[in-house]
């Protein structure tokens, strides 16, 4: 992993500082190129994570899907030179460990649908774009810490932990440690705007005194 790069500045950050965290997504560059599938549905959503795992990596992009007035864009998707890995847990799907990626050929290729489970299955069964594509899972872990949705299974994960424990095997545990950073600011800042914690608990960032 090369190392961070300067964080994002938002110009309203002055305005709305005790909510705003721009300044806490890091700006990492790694031989991974991400893109995220994104249903429409989700773009509308401020609990949305894949956005923010976006700004963190560098090479990374968002491309929306199920919009009635077109199909999303498929040009580039797959990238010569580069093993694509479509980060999705169907039963044919392998295991992201250290041994499997060793024996990739070439950076990586990381495709990440984000949407509810069933929209997800549904798009990876009739879009073609992707039907050649590995399917990979993570191995279990650690509970979620995300805390903004209600979650039917403990190991189920928000989109931008599932990409940032896939992160650690493909790159190093340093980039998901930041990425993993990030969410907590995100969580911590959001509950206490909706008045669900108290500043004390904003460990991570930190809530000024007084607000």
């Amino acid at each position: 992993m090369r190392p961070l790069l300067a964080p994002h500045r938002c110009p309203g950050c002055e305005i709305r500082k005790p909510l705003c965290f721009c300044a806490w997504i890091p700006r990492i560059e790694l031989s991974t190129r991400l893109i995220v599938l994104m249903h429409t549905c989700e773009e509308v959503l401020t609990s949305n994570t894949a956005r923010l795992a976006a700004k963190a990596l560098v090479h990374s992009e968002v491309r929306i899907h199920g919009r009635k007035d077109g199909r999303m864009k498929t040009e580039g998707l797959v990238e010569p030179g580069r093993t694509s890995l479509l980060l999705f847990p169907s039963p044919r799907a392998i295991e992201l460990t250290p041994e499997f990626v060793s024996q990739l050929s070439g950076p990586v290729n990381l495709i990440v649908p984000d949407a509810s489970w069933r929209q997800t299955a549904r798009f990876v069964r009739h879009e073609p774009a992707i039907a050649g594509i590995r399917h990979v899972k993570l191995v279990p872990g650690p509970p979620s810490e995300y805390r903004l949705r209600v979650q039917r299974n403990e190991q189920h994960l928000c989109t931008l932990e599932a990409i940032a424990r896939a992160i650690g095997v493909l790159e190093s545990p340093e980039a998901q440690a930041g990425l993993e950073k990030l969410l907590r600011v995100m969580v911590e800042r959001t509950l206490w705007s909706r008045g669900k914690i108290p500043a004390s608990e904003c460990r991570e960032s930190g809530i000024p005194a007084g607000i």
